[in-house]
């Protein structure tokens, strides 16, 4: 008997302990369910409330987790912990991207040989995420004419957009044009910028490529040396220019910019003020230069820095005199301009760009008389047929003038 109550008694522990494991289990299962496994929200939404987590609506919560450590534009599963009371619970974040980018296409025109990025062909991209731009077929760059392009947007959820543009390659034969390069004259000790004063311009190609080889210069010798300047567009056009620096030793009359500069600035003060357009600067500067300065011939002067000094100094000179002045007090009023030559030498005059293209300005006066302030190559072109050819020049080496 004592033997069967000791099994009753046993078998009820035995119940006892199974209730309470089983209360355990299913507290542990409520503890574990009060938060959502997984919380879902698209790429670019905000930082979900903390309610969103919570089964139980009528439960209040606070992160454990800060959410603002999770990025909401980088899709991903993040680990989120919860506080409810008193205890942490675990759920999920999943960041999704399921909606594929926007764009606007562009379409583009180059010339031969000019290449561009698939990104160049889309604007105004909208996604919430990082977008790859790839082109679906390389385009082909030098065949002349109209293709249509396939650009493919991918965002990093997958998501591809296609979007098409047209591609129009122009021929180009062109060369393009070295501006400022001429013969001039330097001095032993002096340092000399090849670069200075020397641009580029061409029909199509808005970054052509300057090279310079001047290493055949010795600056310390008396001489004269090339110079060459290769100028070569994104369409394989070519222009080499050729010219020769003279080195020279220095005379009593040599000048330096910084000798020059003090007196410019004193002539500029007087005729021109910041509240003036740039063609009226422009013509207040031709008006001092063929005015103030007294036409005589003059030694040669190779240097037009000092024949500069010269004419504002002495106010006297012949041409190379004028055209220098006028450079000078050109360039230091921020007046882009460049010298032109006569072919056969004999006479030098500047040629002037305001922003709407070059422009003859020659401030030499003349028996004939005439004014020479921003003419088109026809205008002074008619006058010097009827002037024993005055001005003549090479039209390859210099940028034509609007034809109005």
């Amino acid at each position: 008997m004592q033997e069967r109550a000791d099994g009753v008694k046993l078998a009820h522990l035995m119940i006892l302990f199974a209730v309470f494991v089983a209360v355990g289990v299913l507290a542990g299962m409520v503890s574990l369910n009060k938060l959502h496994d997984t919380v879902t929200i698209e790429a670019g939404e905000p930082i979900p409330d903390v309610s969103r987590f919570i089964r139980d609506e009528n439960i209040t919560g606070d992160f454990v987790t800060d959410p603002n450590t999770v990025d909401m534009n980088v899709p991903g599963v993040y680990n989120i912990e919860v506080r409810v009371g008193g205890r942490t619970y675990k759920s999920t974040l999943e960041i999704t991207d399921t909606i594929a980018p926007l764009a606007r296409p562009v379409d583009r025109t180059v010339p031969s040989g000019r290449v561009l990025k698939a990104g160049d062909f889309v604007t105004d991209i909208v996604d919430s995420t990082e977008v790859s731009v790839s082109f679906a077929n390389e385009p082909d760059f030098k065949r002349i004419g109209i293709q249509e392009i396939a650009v493919l947007l991918e965002d990093q959820g997958g998501n591809i957009t296609e979007q098409n543009a047209l591609l129009t390659v122009l021929e180009d034969n062109e060369p393009p044009r070295i501006i400022g390069a001429h013969d001039q004259t330097v001095y032993i000790g002096d340092r000399v910028s090849y670069r200075r004063d020397v641009s580029v311009t061409d029909n199509m190609d808005e970054h052509v490529k300057l090279d310079i080889i001047s290493s055949a210069v010795n600056l310390k010798k008396e001489g004269s040396y090339p110079v060459i300047y290769t100028a070569a567009d994104v369409s394989g056009n070519t222009t080499v220019k050729t010219v020769t620096f003279t080195v020279a030793q220095k005379t009593e009359d040599y000048v330096d910019k910084e000798e020059l500069n003090p007196l410019l600035d004193e002539v500029l003060k007087d005729i021109i003020s910041e509240d003036m357009t740039q063609l009226e600067k422009a013509r207040a500067i031709y008006n001092w230069t063929k005015h103030q300065i007294g036409y005589v011939n003059y030694p040669d002067m190779g240097d037009w820095v000092s024949a500069a000094y010269q004419g504002i100094k002495n106010r006297r000179g012949d041409c190379f005199i004028y055209y220098s002045t006028a450079q000078a007090l050109l360039t230091r009023a921020d007046i882009e301009n460049q010298r032109i030559a006569k072919t056969g030498g004999g006479h030098y005059w500047n040629l002037v760009n305001l922003g709407d293209g070059w422009y003859h300005f020659d401030t030499t006066p003349r028996r004939g008389g005439g004014d020479f302030f921003m003419l088109t190559d026809v205008e002074l072109e008619k006058y010097s047929e009827k002037h024993n050819n005055s001005h003549v020049w090479d039209r390859t080496k210099y940028p034509a003038t609007p034809t109005e």
